[in-house]
């Protein structure tokens, strides 16, 4: 028995097993590989807070809200803003390196990112993701009350109780390499698993970012909100003889890349007064919009207004992988194109990470906190996954939630999964993802999302089929699944917003409606 079990070992995650093992809790926490290999590692551009004296809590709460177009829940917002310096302090002291500013060594070198007033990202190069990461890790291994448990999948949470009485108190977990099925129990549980960029057909999000925490957490009776936000990152690069996506970041467009057709015309600017700076839900449609005027499978950014020791410092990593893509990004211009890249939405959760169910909590991109609203600004993300992180273990501490009495369910049968039908399942995800981009992707019609529904209907035909020949212990059956009730709920969430705002861009309702609201979704829910 822990007193907390953390599912996923993104930034999120570890950010709350280090704290709650800095406050005496016994703790163990699950990653899906055999390594962290989550959404965390590949964000590029960084984490912004208030550090310079000419910026103001706000301004960046005043950034965000614009960005999040009119659904952002303003005290989530306050909270993440005025949190941001100690956040960054905690992560300092953690032993994450920064980049210092070329002026002065004892301060950040700072940022500007789109939708952003000032300059605000801090960042460590162009891999501030990899860094934080490292740096977790690396105290996490030192911590001797911290129990790392890797290839494990979720199956399902394990709750007791019915309705307002339901609680969480574990999980059964999937050992990948021996396909046994174990339960943990905790007193706390914090759900911490990532997005669903996966279920989208072009994306650049890595391999477990499927929408695994929303379906379990959906499963046991958890609200999800908000889920028809996803944001399609503008800029991923267009490679196609690149087996794995990769992310142009929004601070080259911050330095100074402008965004241009194959004629080299600056088509942002007759777009947002903010040109090629504009937030990401208006340059992903812009983007999507001159591809289809002109025919176009893809757009460019060009930098070379600045020079290329300065491109250089300042992205090798991204010089380094376009460079292997053939593209001199001192010299040439950088193709890019539109992918799924953030869910702005998740399970439902309070200012405290708290979720309906009680015992269980929820941080990072998995939670809808009400920070992004329907348009999520540039590297607020890390900011939240680590506050929200921080905050859930606070309330684990002053809720006394780890004196419960928890009476574990003692049963002698062993339990296990099989990986037959791999390439049967993984077929038919391929479907789901082909269609989740085709009808519920950067522009959506009701039409659309209707066929979408139909494919759903279809698919979940060989779901049922699973089931009566008693074939739902496979692990390959158990991600589509999720997947399958992931992208139903985010289709019948699209098709109940009968307005265009932010993310989600509906042609039948182009209009935004005066009157709108944050929308809770169950599995059971109808359309």
């Amino acid at each position: 028995m822990y007193d907390i079990l953390v599912l996923g070992a993104g930034i999120s995650g570890l950010s709350a097993a280090l704290h709650a093992a800095e406050k005496g809790f016994h703790v163990v926490i699950l990653t899906k590989g055999a390594k962290p290999d989550g959404s965390s590692n590949y964000a590029q551009g960084g984490i912004c807070s208030v550090t310079e004296k000419t910026d103001k809590f706000e301004f960046h709460v005043a950034d965000t809200l614009e960005a999040g177009a009119g659904l952002c829940k303003k005290d989530s917002v306050k909270i993440l803003v005025k949190n941001g310096p100690t956040t960054i302090k905690q992560l300092v002291k953690w032993g994450v390196q920064f980049t210092p500013s070329p002026e002065d060594k004892t301060q950040f070198d700072l940022h500007l990112e789109g939708g952003h007033s000032h300059h605000r990202i801090l960042h460590a190069a162009d891999l501030t993701g990899k860094e934080i990461m490292r740096a977790l890790l690396c105290e996490l291994h030192k911590q001797k009350n911290i129990d790392y448990l890797e290839n494990c999948y979720i199956k399902d949470l394990i709750c007791e109780g019915e309705g307002k009485n339901k609680r969480c108190i574990g999980a059964k977990i999937i050992h990948q390499k021996s396909g046994e099925v174990e339960r943990i129990y905790a007193k706390a549980t914090i759900l911490s698993t990532g997005g669903a960029g996966r279920i989208w057909q072009y994306t650049v999000c890595p391999p477990d970012s499927c929408g695994d925490g929303m379906a379990i957490a959906a499963r046991a009776g958890a609200a999800l909100q908000d889920i028809e936000f996803m944001q399609f990152h503008p800029t991923s690069l267009y490679a196609p003889k690149f087996k794995k996506p990769f992310l142009i970041s929004e601070a080259v467009r911050g330095f100074g890349g402008i965004l241009k057709n194959d004629k080299g015309e600056e088509f942002m600017n007759q777009v947002h007064p903010l040109h090629s700076l504009a937030p990401r839900d208006i340059v992903a449609r812009a983007i999507h919009s001159e591809m289809q005027r002109l025919g176009k499978d893809h757009m460019f950014i060009d930098l070379s207004g600045r020079t290329p020791k300065d491109i250089k410092s300042h992205f090798p990593h991204i010089y380094s992988k376009c460079m292997d893509a053939g593209i001199d990004i001192t010299k040439e211009w950088i193709p890019v194109v539109p992918a799924a890249h953030y869910m702005c939405g998740g399970v439902l959760v309070d200012t405290w990470s708290r979720t309906e169910i009680k015992g269980l909590y929820a941080c990072g991109e998995v939670a809808a906190t009400g920070v992004h609203g329907a348009n999520r600004l540039a590297s607020n993300s890390l900011l939240e996954s680590v506050v929200f992180a921080i905050r859930a273990v606070d309330d684990i501490e002053k809720s006394g939630i780890v004196k419960d009495k928890i009476i574990p369910s003692k049963s002698s049968a062993k339990e296990s999964v099989s990986f037959a039908k791999a390439a049967y399942w993984r077929k038919r995800k391929k479907m789901l993802q082909d269609m989740m981009w085709t009808h519920c992707g950067i522009v959506r019609t009701v039409a659309g999302l209707n066929q979408g529904l139909k494919v759903i209907e279809e698919l979940q035909k060989d779901v049922d089929t699973a089931i009566k020949n008693k074939e739902t212990e496979n692990l390959h059956y158990l991600e589509f699944l999720n997947a399958l009730q992931v992208s139903k709920m985010i289709l019948i969430a699209a098709l109940r917003r009968k307005e265009s705002r932010g993310l989600h861009y509906i042609l039948d309702y182009p209009n935004q409606d005066p009157k709108t609201k944050h929308q809770s979704i169950y599995l059971s829910d109808k359309k």
